[in-house]
Formats: structure tokens, sequence, C-alpha cells
């Protein structure tokens, strides 16, 4: 036990912002570049990143739709087993190294603290096929948060963003129970955009009786 505690402190997310970090010097970075520094863990910590934006509760309608799309690719590569590698189209696309730096710095303030509540259990979580069902989660969340749902809808982002952060986490961390919390967010998610379309149904159903 000693020895797997030992490895998730020298593989956490906060050991992969920082070798991102000292990948950023020039003004550009391509996402194969991240890939490589991460050694195969590439597609949570990137997943983890790409939801950094969406944890306040007012959604960001435009800039959701691409992201979700983006992260229901890279849970399909975990959800047929090939975590390892990112789809071509996402590698070769380049992020501004500022901006970047600027999101890994306040990432990595937060999950430095979060981090030492994490420790390797629940093991069977993280063997396929459970493995497996934690990708089929991200595509699920990536789908919800992709949904160009009206902004009164307020934590239709970050309740898919929170998902997808503890699926990724648990992954990262070895912990099992973390990713036990990010399924039943993942649920939760779909329970709450339910409500709020019953709720839109039965106004137009009220609206219209009230017209006629």
């Amino acid at each position: 036990m000693a020895s797997e505690s030992a490895q998730v402190r020298e593989e956490s997310f906060t050991r992969d912002l920082e070798a991102i970090a000292l990948k950023t010097t020039g003004e550009k970075v391509t996402v194969a570049e991240i890939e490589e520094v991460l050694h195969g863990r590439g597609f949570a910590s990137l997943s983890l990143i790409l939801c950094i934006p969406f944890v306040q509760p007012i959604p960001l309608p435009g800039l959701s739709v691409i992201l979700g799309i983006a992260l229901m690719a890279l849970g399909l590569r975990l959800a047929f087993g090939s975590a390892g590698g990112l789809p071509h189209f996402i590698r070769r696309r380049t992020v501004d190294a500022g901006t970047l730096r600027k999101i890994i710095h306040g990432a990595a303030r937060v999950f430095s603290y979060v981090e030492r509540f994490f420790k390797p259990r629940l093991g069977v979580m993280l063997r396929p096929p459970l493995l497996n069902v934690v990708g089929v989660s991200i595509v699920v969340s990536g789908l919800a948060l992709s949904l160009p749902l009206p902004p009164v809808i307020l934590f239709s982002n970050s309740l898919p963003a929170w998902a997808v952060i503890l699926l990724c986490l648990g992954y990262l961390e070895r912990d099992g129970l973390v990713i036990v919390a990010g399924h039943l967010i993942t649920i939760g998610t779909w329970c709450y955009f339910a409500v709020w379309w019953e709720a839109i149904k039965l106004g137009f159903q009220s609206l219209s009786v009230y017209l006629q």
C-alpha cells in the first residue's frame, strides 16, 4: 500500500499541471505536446482542464457546445479501452500558452489543497469493465455540457463539469470512491434536466390553456 501511495503522489493532477507549465514557454503549445508530457494520462488531465471554466453556476452556451463535443471524444477513447491516445483532430490543436498558464496557476492552487483527501481505494472501479464505464459517464456528461440550453437554467454547465472533474480526478488519483461520486453527479445531472423539461412542458401546457 505504501508503494501504491507513493506512486499516486508521483502521478497526480498537480504534478501533471507542473509538467504542463514547464512546457508552456512559448506563445503556443499543441495538445500533442501536452499529451507527450502526460505519458498516457492526457485524456483525464486534459478533460479536467477543459472543465475548469464551467465550474461556476452561470452557463457558457457557445463555449460549452465545442468543449462538450471534445469531452465526448475523450470519453469514447476510455470507453473503448484506449485511454492513452487522444484523437488526431484534438492533438493538432494549439492553445495560447498565456491563457493555459493562468488556468494551470489557478487550478494548481485549488487542487493542491483538495488532493490530500484522495487515496487509493475501491480499486475495482479502476479495472475493466468498470473503468470503461468511467468513459461512458464522461461521454454522457460531455453530451449534457454540449446541449444548447438557455442560460436561465442555472448549473446546466457546472453539474456535468463537476461530474467529469470527479471522474477524472478519481482516475488520476486511483480513488474509486471519487469515481462513484462522479457517476452519481452524472445521473443527477440528467435527473435535473428531466425536472426542467417537465417544468417547461407544464408551463407551455398552462399557457396554451390560458390562451384558449
